[in-house]
């Protein structure tokens, strides 16, 4: 089994969640997997390279989502800022995509930007569920009335892409509305996210 140092930004992120998480615990399972435990809640987090054509990724499954309710992404994030005198493990961080419930960070805060300005531009839209989760891509379902659609939201390095999705029955004219609104939210994330 590997030394843990030799695997010090999935160390220092462990560390930094369970400072973060009162009464945590940490377990080892292998040099490159860890469990954060909060009560009988669980976050695994698993040091990856090579995926989907990222050099080095972390891994992290929480399915209750404590990272997000314990306000835990921006620190996530922007994590290698926290680190003063130790310029390797600066560098390593930020080299690493942090990647949670499928997720990397950027993306999960542009899901959450998407829903917020759905429920700016009409009341009428409601976050159904998740239905597909890529890194940078994820596939939601919407509510807007009684009608379903598909939303998927690509974030490339550049722009950010919302795609609505519609069944061969769906309403034309709500169709247009929710095109449209997209559109806007499309214009405004894009503003957030992409243009300093």
């Amino acid at each position: 089994m590997k030394n843990t140092e030799e695997f010090p930004a999935l160390a220092y992120i462990v560390k930094t969640l369970t400072k973060a998480i009162a009464d945590s615990k940490v377990e080892q399972k292998s040099a490159t997997t860890y469990t954060v435990k909060d009560g009988n809640d669980e976050i695994v987090l698993e040091q990856t390279s090579g995926v989907n054509g990222i050099a080095t990724a972390i891994v992290i499954t929480d399915k209750r989502n404590i990272i997000f309710s314990e306000d835990l992404l921006e620190t996530l994030q922007d994590i290698h800022t926290t680190v003063k005198g130790d310029d390797a493990l600066k560098a390593s961080l930020k080299d690493t995509t942090i990647i949670i419930n499928g997720l990397d960070i950027e993306t999960d805060f542009v899901f959450q930007a998407v829903k917020d300005f759905l429920d700016q531009v009409s009341n009428s839209y409601e976050f159904v569920q998740t239905v597909e989760t890529n890194v940078t891509k994820l596939g939601a379902g919407f509510k807007f009335g009684k009608h379903i659609f598909r939303l998927n939201i690509t974030n490339e390095p550049n722009a950010i892409t919302l795609e609505p999705r519609f069944v061969a029955s769906f309403d034309a004219g709500i169709q247009k509305t929710i095109t449209d609104d997209i559109t806007k939210v499309q214009l405004a994330v894009n503003k957030m996210f992409k243009q300093s």
